[in-house]
């Protein structure tokens, strides 16, 4: 292969890698607003009780730990 060649072909692969790297970066936004959508419909059909039962309450902007000194699901990640 030329240095010509070369250059070009390395220069289109990068070219495509960025926008295949910014597609994926959308997707996974995406799949995680769904998902996070998703799992607020679910509590919201919940009551005080049970939402307590599994260690949440409302609060004015969505939904905290009930006890914020104990360890919660972001610790055993």
């Amino acid at each position: 292969m030329s240095y010509e060649i070369d250059t070009v072909f390395r220069s289109r692969a990068h070219s495509r890698s960025i926008v295949f790297t910014v597609l994926r970066v959308c997707a996974d936004e995406l799949r995680r607003y769904f998902r996070r959508r998703t799992t607020a419909r679910a509590l919201s059909h919940l009551n005080e009780q049970e939402l307590k039962d599994i260690g949440l309450r409302r609060t004015e902007r969505g939904y905290s730990e009930l006890h914020q000194d104990r360890y919660g699901a972001h610790f055993w990640k």
